[in-house]
């Protein structure tokens, strides 16, 4: 699981907050019904963090 958490980087506790920092080509997930976000690479959103509950928020589609 570390690695998932390394993969994953810093956690914003807004949205908003995530919006600001995510670059055009990265997608904004949560795990938790937005309590935390994460910004992600499409590269690194894979099936392993969908099976454990990742959704995506916004990004590129």
């Amino acid at each position: 699981m570390s690695s998932i958490l390394n993969q994953l980087g810093p956690k914003y506790f807004a949205l908003e907050a995530a919006r600001v920092d995510a670059s055009p080509t990265e997608v904004i997930i949560t795990n938790d019904e937005g309590n935390t976000y994460y910004i992600v690479t499409p590269d690194v959103l894979t099936e392993e963090l969908l099976e454990l509950g990742y959704k995506k928020v916004e990004g590129e589609e």
